[in-house]
């Protein structure tokens, strides 16, 4: 399986998975996403380590099975001396079909974990018929109105994919409301049109700067010569006025 590597566009992780286990290899699938990458360590058609930017174990795998957009790789005999999971391959991929099929209902609610929800102020339930889980309370304390899914997420150290499914629950209760998509803000990069034309500004500035300088110069060189003149057509005067009267004093 050398040379096992693609886009998830083309390919499900359910696909790759059932590829490393009907040729029983062993290695490290390692997945390469816009914002975090993935590594799954199967030995013995086991998985026994994996781990994402901020997650290991059972979390980095729940957010890696989720993932639709990236590049895979499988790299053969990589090891890890690290054991973080130990899950049947197969397991897995049944697993992963489940949770596929259910993240294609929770997107019917909620389209991305990147939503910011809000707790409704007069929810239309009484007060009285509200019976939440213990996970339901802890997930609540922390919806502030600002936060995304993903990041109450982190927050209770969870898998984007079981809080997403907490706040299915809790939306269509009508104790919580999706408030907006927070889009990260990237710097804008200037246009290479713009940086040409601000560099030919600059070197336009500079030439102006130079011929101004130059200019200066010549009128303090004439200045400086003129004044020499002057000086010096002065000093003549005054020989001639000293000459007449030392002649005149004879």
């Amino acid at each position: 399986m050398a040379g096992l590597q693609g886009s998830l566009q083309d390919f499900e992780i359910t696909d790759i998975l059932q590829l490393i286990h009907m040729n029983k290899k062993e290695g490290c699938l390692e997945i390469t996403t816009e914002d975090d990458k993935g590594y799954i360590f199967v030995q013995n058609d086991i998985v026994m380590h994996s781990y994402t930017k901020d997650r290991e174990g059972e979390n980095a795998i729940q957010r890696i099975l989720m993932w639709t957009d990236g590049d895979f790789e499988f790299i053969p005999d990589k090891k890890s001396e690290k054991k973080s999971i130990e899950v049947p391959i197969q397991h897995l991929m049944l697993e992963a079909a489940r949770k596929i099929d259910e993240w294609k209902q929770i997107e019917g609610i909620i389209p991305t974990v990147d939503a910011v929800v809000d707790i409704v102020e007069n929810p239309e339930t009484g007060m009285e018929n509200i019976k939440l889980t213990s996970e339901e309370w802890k997930i609540l304390t922390f919806v502030d109105g600002e936060s995304t899914i993903r990041e109450l997420a982190e927050r209770v150290n969870q898998s984007e994919f079981a809080t997403a499914k907490i706040f299915v629950g809790l939306i269509s209760s009508g104790l919580v409301y999706l408030k907006e998509v927070k889009k990260e803000e990237k710097p804008k990069e200037e246009k290479k049109e713009e940086k040409a034309e601000k560099g030919e500004d600059e070197s336009a500035v500079d030439k102006k700067e130079g011929v101004l300088r130059a200019r200066n110069k010549k009128i303090k060189v004439k200045t400086k010569d003129k004044k020499d003149k002057d000086k010096d057509e002065d000093e003549e005067e005054e020989d001639k006025k000293t000459g007449l009267g030392r002649f005149f004093s004879r």
